[in-house]
């Protein structure tokens, strides 16, 4: 399969992932992600190193606009894991503080500068936050929901 040839949904994921992946401890970030952020779903039991940030695109939809110009929404998914033997429930929070911090600063994130001029989203909104509520302590499981329109 040649690689040259990228979806805009996976080319915005790709950028996502780039972006996450500078989480690295130091200010204004809480966390550390060990550039262990991934552009698929990765399950629980593959994991070996922890935290674990998987993005991953959904559902997408369209509103056309007159002069056939069309808005594109795709759902992005964020799976979150950490393993903390105190509280991984606020290590998991921290993360996520982290996650919405770098969604916020991108909300034009640019995904393909291979063109002129350089295809960006128009927003990234944040729609849902959730998390395992510490079920599976010592581990922590967070999942959240964008909203990219481009």
């Amino acid at each position: 399969m040649a690689s040259q040839y990228r979806t805009a949904r996976k080319k915005i994921v790709d950028a996502l992932v780039d972006k996450l992946q500078k989480i690295d401890g130091n200010f204004p970030n809480n966390s550390n992600v060990f550039n262990n952020v991934h552009g698929s779903m990765i399950f629980l039991d593959e994991i070996q190193e922890f935290p674990k940030v998987c993005v991953v695109s959904g559902d997408e939809t369209r509103e056309y606009q007159p002069n056939e110009f069309k808005w594109r929404f795709l759902g992005l998914d964020i799976r979150v894991y950490v393993e903390d033997q105190e509280d991984p429930q606020e290590v998991l929070a921290l993360l996520m503080e982290d996650i919405e911090r770098v969604i916020d600063d991108n909300d034009v994130l640019i995904y393909d500068d291979t063109v002129s001029p350089n295809l960006t989203t128009t927003s990234l909104t944040l729609v849902s936050l959730s998390t395992d509520e510490g079920v599976l302590s010592p581990l922590g499981i967070g999942q959240m929901t964008v909203l990219c329109r481009y």
